[in-house]
């Protein structure tokens, strides 16, 4: 579909609701709420704490949808209204971090078996520095590089200063890079050992 049709689908939708009709709060709700729902995955780490923010989100919008300017665009206010869920729900109790190892790549199963082994470690490190991330910076990652955002959309959908953004993404790649930089110098030292035995 055409992003200028779509947009103005969606701004007749939001008028809609406005005016209290439900059945086009569905249609909003069809074309957001699985990527809303993805980005609360990747930044919770938890299917059931991502539900509940994307549910959350979704009712919240429903209610404050008379204070929407119909003519800004919609996704950056629900990513906001999102986020702050998955932030509150944090505030009141530490949201777990199970891995969700689709959101990283697997390792190529017909590389060798020494190499898949180093590839399934890098991935156990790389997920594991994630994990250990703050929800702020996991925040900025996901949308980021999931999202695909700019430095100024993520302030728009964060309500972060822009300041906050380049830190807290700076911060987050920092550990991953010493993450991948740890997994390098375990996987060269293991190639070494397995050249010595050679």
């Amino acid at each position: 579909m055409d992003p200028d049709l779509a947009k103005g689908m969606e701004r007749e939708a939001v008028i809609q609701c406005q005016r209290g009709d439900r059945d086009a709060f569905r249609r909003i709700m069809d074309l957001h709420g699985d990527r809303l729902y993805r980005t609360a995955l990747l930044i919770t780490r938890d299917p059931g704490a991502a539900e509940e923010a994307t549910q959350e989100a979704l009712l919240m919008a429903w209610k404050k949808i008379r204070t929407f300017d119909a003519s800004r665009e919609f996704r950056p206010w629900v990513n906001r209204i999102l986020i702050n869920c998955i932030n509150a729900a944090n505030r009141r109790k530490r949201l777990p971090t199970a891995p969700v190892d689709e959101a990283l790549p697997l390792p190529d199963p017909a590389a060798a078996p020494d190499r898949s082994v180093l590839d399934a470690e890098t991935a156990h490190m790389l997920r594991s520095a994630i994990q250990s991330l703050s929800v702020e910076h996991r925040t900025a990652l996901v949308l980021r590089y999931y999202e695909d955002l700019s430095l100024p959309e993520i302030a728009e959908h964060t309500g972060w200063r822009m300041g906050t953004v380049k830190s807290r993404l700076h911060r987050a790649i920092a550990a991953l890079r010493d993450a991948v930089e740890s997994a390098e110098t375990v996987q060269g030292g293991a190639l070494r050992g397995e050249e010595a035995r050679s």
